[in-house]
């Protein structure tokens, strides 16, 4: 999830474990949404519908005698051996199913590389277990007929991820394709303050120093900044206060979403786009931003933002929030503060940033971009597989609460136990599980779990009431307690009442089409709004040929074909 930098190391050890910084037979192209081949049916008759003698259609093991799965995983540098891993030998004894690893480099480039490379020479496995499938190879080698349909085995063999569909409202619709297949499982991880992640730190002690409150109007924002810069809050007799900075490279440290969400609903990741009655449209031509960038402008005209806040890499913005012995940053935008201050132990700056809600523009506008989806899905089952019921009971079982768990944290009594009745979770009841300290530290090499690789689900019902979390939320135990709190009284309801979905299938030539029309639009719209926030535009002079210039970059056609594919999933 998330972030770059010197937030690896706690994000890994925090976030990784609490937060973390998300298939069968040949299609054919009728019009049948689940395919005329019957489940379990590949081109060389491998299975059945169904599933062999061998098959338990429920419990455990999964077939009554082993059989064997190539399947498709990066090897991760956190893993020792996912053939002698304690999670990988657990479930091969509790499903009958061993698992033949073929593993590629850890890092996206070079799987996705791999992952390529397999599929056009044919030479895939019997299934990916960490494919990172976009839409566009589901969709493409789906009705290609190496990846199969898995509509039906999931209605008759999957019940975890049939509950999952019914609880996530959102679920089932993204991942299904444009001809109304299922053909890849996503690996779910519902983060509650993720959604809601683009939130602006501010210095609580400056502003307790200035006898100023928590600003909550863009103009208290504009009159903080300004004390800020010029009124010595850190109290050394130097004019060296920034008070305002960000980096456009870290996890919503961008000094834009926040700022302009006052004005107009802005989500620069869902590609600008707003909804109203079902029809899209576009934020970047509406007069709120045009406001929104004006203010932006002042900001900067008068010094209140860092000069270096539009270039600089998150390496120097967390230089700028540990700068030593005395605080010199006011107001940071980030998803949490280990974007831009030390989130060790023993670190004790971040204490003094708390986020702000929503700033109230002039025009009564108060949003907040939110963030859900799928994204990528990981799970998928090729026509080479001769077992495709016994793939989906064992995807099926990774989706379980069980599964999950110990997938994610490894061996019950040795790396977790059940929680005591003084536990509390990050919603403040009780809590159902608490992870223990293991015999390995972050970033070193550990071999009993799977490290968050592979289908599993995670929803907010599960990590908000599952984990054990310190209510001492300024601690770092307290973490996911004091971003879920932070969340939950500041930010949430401040997301548009519409909102266009994050994940939605585009057939071939909509994808290609999007290829070649998305960069253009988004560097013309980052490189317009730098200009006019910088001056270096006039909104007088200039703002009429921007709007012709987004014209002409293609955004009408951007839009209906998002529109398009909105329609024909959403409007049934």
């Amino acid at each position: 999830m998330v972030s770059k930098g010197t937030r690896k190391t706690w994000l890994s050890a925090v976030l990784i474990l609490f937060i973390t910084l998300l298939v069968i037979g040949c299609t054919s192209n009728s019009d049948d949404p689940k395919g005329s081949t019957s489940p379990g049916t590949s081109p060389s008759g491998a299975g059945s519908s169904g599933g062999g003698k061998d098959l338990n259609a429920t419990g455990f093991p999964i077939v009554a005698n082993k059989i064997t799965m190539t399947a498709f995983a990066p090897q991760s540098a956190n893993i020792a051996d996912l053939n002698t891993n304690w999670f990988t030998k657990y479930l091969e004894g509790k499903t009958n199913i061993h698992l033949n690893w073929q593993l590629v480099p850890g890092e996206t480039a070079a799987l996705n590389e791999k992952k390529q490379l397999l599929l056009a020479s044919g030479d895939y496995p019997d299934i990916f277990m960490q494919g990172n499938l976009t839409k566009e190879e589901q969709l493409l080698y789906g009705q290609q007929g190496v990846l199969l349909p898995l509509n039906k085995l999931i209605d008759q063999y999957a019940p975890n991820i049939k509950k999952a569909f019914k609880d996530i409202s959102y679920l089932e619709k993204a991942i299904t394709a444009p001809d109304g297949n299922i053909y890849a499982i996503p690996s779910l991880n519902e983060c509650y303050h993720c959604q809601f992640s683009a939130k602006m730190w501010v210095n609580t002690k400056w502003l307790q120093k200035l006898g100023l409150t928590a600003p909550k109007t863009t103009d208290d924002f504009y009159n903080m900044l300004k004390a800020f810069k010029e009124k010595d809050p850190n109290g050394n007799g130097k004019a060296d206060e920034i008070a305002l900075t960000g980096s456009p490279t870290g996890w919503h440290t961008d000094i834009e979403t926040f700022v302009m969400n006052a004005f107009v609903y802005y989500n620069a990741d869902n590609n600008y786009f707003m909804m109203s009655g079902g029809k899209l449209a576009t934020s970047v031509d509406q007069p709120g931003f045009k406001k929104g960038l004006q203010f932006l402008n002042k900001l900067y005209a008068e010094g209140l933002i860092d000069k270096e806040a539009f270039t600089q890499k998150s390496d120097a913005l967390t230089q700028k929030g540990n700068s030593p012995d005395i605080a010199i940053a006011g107001a940071i935008p980030a998803g949490w503060f280990g974007e831009f201050t030390d989130a060790s132990p023993t670190a004790t700056r971040h204490k003094d940033y708390d986020p702000i809600a929503p700033l109230t523009g002039p025009d009564g506008a108060s949003f907040t971009p939110h963030y859900i989806g799928v994204g990528n899905s990981v799970f998928a089952v090729t026509n080479k597989n001769k077992n495709p019921e016994a793939a989906i009971r064992l995807a099926d079982y990774l989706y379980s609460d069980e599964g999950t768990t110990l997938s994610n944290f490894g061996e019950e009594g040795r790396n977790w136990v059940k929680a005591d009745a003084t536990d509390k979770n990050t919603r403040g009841t009780a809590a159902r599980f608490k992870v223990k300290e293991t015999s390995y530290g972050v970033g070193q090499v550990q071999n009993d779990h799977w490290n968050q690789m592979g289908p599993n689900f995670r929803s907010a019902e599960y990590r908000e009431t599952g984990y054990a979390a310190s209510q001492d939320l300024y601690s770092m135990d307290g973490l996911e307690t004091r971003l879920y709190k932070a969340t939950k009284e500041l930010y949430e309801g401040h997301q548009p009442k519409e909102e266009f979905p994050t994940d939605i299938f585009l057939t071939n030539d909509q994808a290609n089409q999007v290829k070649q029309l998305k960069p253009i639009i988004t560097d013309y719209v980052k490189q317009s709004m730098l200009q006019f926030i910088m001056g270096a535009k006039s909104f007088d002079k200039d703002w009429d040929a921007y709007l012709k210039g987004l014209k002409d970059s293609g955004m009408d056609q951007f839009i209906k074909i998002y529109q398009d594919a909105y329609d024909k999933v959403y409007k049934k």
